[in-house]
C-alpha cells in the first residue's frame, strides 16, 4: 500500500487498504466489512491537519468522491452538501446563489467535514467556529447504520459539530449561510507593546480581526475586516495586461496576484524557511527582511472569501491553544518572553485569532470567548522546545488544544480543558462500542 502523509509531512503512515466510497451505502458496506473483520476504520480529508487524527494503519476512507451539493435553500439561507466537498469549492458555489459563509479560516482546501472535525475557525469577537454554523448532519453508524442529527437533538449536535473523527463517519453537512457579501480589508502596523497594551480595543475594532507577529521583531501587522457595499477593487491596467497575456499562453485566467502570492510562498518564502533551518541563527535577521518586506499597511475590497482565504502558505508545523480572550496579552506577552528565554529561533509568524463562545462539546470557545494563539515553525531545532513551552504556558490559563494542531496533552489534561469532555466520550462509546473509529490519536486522547 501507498504511503500516505498529512500536508506537513509530520505523519506518513500505511493503511492496510484505501477506499474512494461515492455513495453512503458504499460507506456502511466497508464499515461492515472491515468490523467483520475487526479491523480499524479512519476518515481523511484534505489532509491538512498537523494532528495524527486521521492516522491509521486500518481502513482509510476518502469522501472525495462525495462532493456533491444536495440542496440549496436561498430564501433560508442554507446549504447542504456531501462531507467531501472542499471548501473552495463551496465558496465559489455560493457565491453563484447569491449566498456565502459567514467566516471562514486562512485556507479553503479542507473538506467541510474535515474542517468541522477539529473546530475550524477564522477569527471575530462576535463569530463562532465554522461548526457553530452546522444546522445538521448525517452520520454513519459504526453499525452501518446512517443518523440524521438536527436542531431537535441539541445534546448530539453538540457533540457532532466537533467530532475529532470518533463519533462515525459523516456522509452530509448543512450549514447556515448568509448573503453573499464584500470585504473589505484594511492592514495596520504597530509595536508589539503597544499590541499588548491595546489588545482589547484592537479585538473589538473591527467585526474580523487578527493579528500576525513576526518573532525577533517588534512588529505587529494587524488586519480588520467589516462588511462593506464597496465594489471588488478592479486590478490595475498592467495587471489586467499581464493576467490577458497569461491567459492566451495557458488557455485558463489566471488571477496574478494571487499567482504571485503562491510563487513568493512556495519559492521565497519557503527558502527562507530552509535557510533559517539550516542557519539558526540567521533566523533574526530573515525575520526582519520579510517584516520590512511585507508588514506594511494597506487596503483592498474583495468577495468575502477571498479576503478571509490566503493562498496556501509554505509547509511549516503548528500548534495552537484556544485561552480565555481576556488572557490574550498574557498569552503573546509570555510567549515573546518564553521564545527570548529559551533563545530558541523562531522563523514563522505567531496568529492572534478570536472566537465567540459556543456551546459546541468539543470546541475550544466551549462556554467562554476565545484568543486562538497559534504558534507556527518551519520544521526546524527549535520546533520540538517551543511547542511544549507554548502548552505549558497556556495550561494554567486554561488553554485547550487545537485538535487539528500538534499537541502533547494527557487525557487528564484535556478532561481539565474540556468541561463536556467526558459526555462526548460517552456519547462516542455508545455510537461506537467496539471502537471500530479508534486509533492512536483517540487511544490517546480518551485512554480507551
Amino acid at each position: 500500500m501507498y504511503e500516505q502523509r498529512n500536508w506537513s509531512r509530520v505523519h506518513r503512515f500505511r493503511p492496510y487498504a484505501v477506499h474512494h466510497p461515492s455513495s453512503e451505502d458504499e460507506v456502511a458496506e466497508i464499515l461492515r466489512a472491515a468490523a467483520a473483520l475487526g479491523h480499524r476504520v479512519k476518515v481523511i480529508g484534505a489532509g491538512h491537519s498537523w494532528s495524527d487524527a486521521a492516522v491509521t494503519s486500518g481502513h482509510l476512507l476518502n469522501l472525495d468522491h462525495m462532493n456533491r451539493v444536495l440542496e440549496v435553500d436561498r430564501e433560508r439561507a442554507r446549504v447542504t452538501v456531501e462531507a467531501g466537498m472542499r471548501l473552495y469549492q463551496l465558496n465559489d458555489i455560493l457565491a453563484a446563489h447569491g449566498l456565502a459563509l459567514p467566516v471562514l479560516g486562512s485556507v479553503s482546501q479542507q473538506s467541510v467535514a474535515g474542517a468541522i472535525a477539529t473546530g475550524t475557525h477564522g477569527s471575530g469577537v462576535g463569530f463562532g467556529c465554522i461548526s457553530s454554523g452546522v444546522l445538521g448532519l448525517r452520520l454513519i453508524r459504526a453499525d452501518g447504520e446512517p443518523v440524521d442529527i438536527g436542531e431537535d437533538d441539541a445534546e448530539m449536535l453538540s457533540a457532532a459539530r466537533v467530532h475529532v473523527g470518533a463519533l462515525g463517519v459523516v456522509t452530509r453537512v448543512t450549514l447556515q449561510c448568509e448573503p453573499a457579501f464584500n470585504l473589505r480589508e484594511r492592514v495596520t502596523v504597530v509595536d508589539l507593546d503597544d499590541a499588548l497594551a491595546r489588545m482589547d480595543e484592537i479585538a473589538t475594532g473591527g467585526e474580523h480581526v487578527k493579528l500576525w507577529w513576526l518573532p525577533h521583531t517588534h512588529a505587529v501587522r494587524i488586519s480588520t475586516l467589516d462588511r462593506t457595499d464597496e465594489p471588488p477593487d478592479a486590478p490595475g491596467p498592467l495587471v489586467r495586461v499581464a493576467e490577458g497575456a497569461l491567459q492566451l499562453g495557458t488557455g485558463r485566467a489566471i488571477d496574478l496576484p494571487a499567482a504571485v502570492d503562491t510563487f513568493l510562498n512556495e519559492r521565497a518564502f519557503a527558502g527562507m524557511l530552509s535557510l533559517s533551518a539550516r542557519r539558526p541563527a540567521m533566523t533574526p535577521a530573515i525575520n526582519k527582511l520579510i517584516a520590512k518586506a511585507y508588514f506594511s499597511p494597506g487596503r483592498r475590497v474583495a468577495r468575502s472569501d477571498r479576503v478571509f482565504n490566503l493562498t496556501m502558505p509554505p509547509i511549516h508545523r503548528e500548534a495552537e491553544f484556544g485561552v480565555p480572550r481576556k488572557r490574550t496579552a498574557d498569552a503573546l506577552a509570555g510567549l515573546a518572553e518564553l521564545i527570548d528565554r529559551e533563545r530558541l529561533y523562531v522563523n514563522f509568524i505567531v496568529e492572534v485569532r478570536f472566537v465567540a463562545a459556543d456551546d459546541i462539546m468539543l470546541s475550544g470557545a466551549y462556554g467562554r470567548d476565545s484568543c486562538q494563539l497559534g504558534a507556527y515553525i518551519g520544521d526546524c531545532r527549535s520546533c520540538e522546545p517551543y511547542f511544549r513551552g507554548i502548552e505549558e504556558l497556556c495550561r494554567p490559563m486554561g488553554g485547550r488544544p487545537h485538535w487539528g494542531k500538534e499537541f502533547l496533552a494527557t487525557r487528564d489534561e484535556l478532561r481539565e480543558a474540556y468541561p463536556m469532555f467526558d459526555r462526548f466520550d460517552a456519547i462516542r462509546r455508545e455510537l461506537d462500542p467496539d471502537g471500530l473509529f479508534e486509533n492512536d490519536f483517540i487511544r490517546r486522547v480518551f485512554a480507551s
